[in-house]
């Protein structure tokens, strides 16, 4: 089966409260988006992980169905509260990401450890925003901060829609 997912937008260095859960909390806040392009087949990440140049992160759990068009948001931790712009929402089943405010390689991996999808990001340190590609999901690396990017409205991050803060297209309610 043909497929191709997109790490499009990472925050290492959260300042606010991201989940939504209503504390700021910055390794539970730090979250990872991952996109299924639209035209592409559902891709089942049961068993699939997570990971940065350190170790495993998250396993994703059984019957987590990633639809074309739609993507999938890893917080480090919390209880997320919100809609997320009806992607799926799951939390680093390690308890964070722990991802590296400085820079960091993130790897999605299917069941067999084959890198699917990949993130080499740098940045300085006290970003306090996500990084992001713009546009969204075809945008090239290196990321670039989410208040630069046209339409983000000076917002800091948006996990689990697009820069603007509408939904993927693919994202049902």
């Amino acid at each position: 089966m043909e497929f191709h997912l997109v790490v499009n937008e990472i925050l290492a260095d959260p300042a606010q409260d991201s989940n939504g859960d209503g504390e700021f909390n910055d390794r539970e806040d730090e979250f990872v988006e991952i996109v299924n392009p639209p035209g592409g087949s559902t891709v089942d990440l049961s068993g699939w992980s997570l990971s940065d140049v350190v170790e495993i992160r998250h396993i994703f759990p059984a019957g987590t169905l990633l639809l074309p068009g739609c993507g999938i948001v890893v917080f480090g931790g919390g209880t997320p509260v919100g809609e997320f712009g009806h992607c799926l929402v799951q939390t680093a089943s390690t308890g964070m990401l722990a991802l590296f405010d400085g820079g960091d390689i993130v790897y999605v991996k299917d069941i067999n450890s084959v890198v699917v999808a990949s993130l080499a990001f740098v940045q300085s340190q006290d970003l306090d925003q996500s990084l992001t590609r713009f546009p969204d999901i075809t945008g090239p690396e290196p990321l670039i901060k989410h208040s630069d990017a046209p339409g983000s409205g000076g917002a800091l991050f948006s996990p689990g829609t697009l820069v603007d803060g509408t939904i993927f297209s693919g994202c049902v309610e």
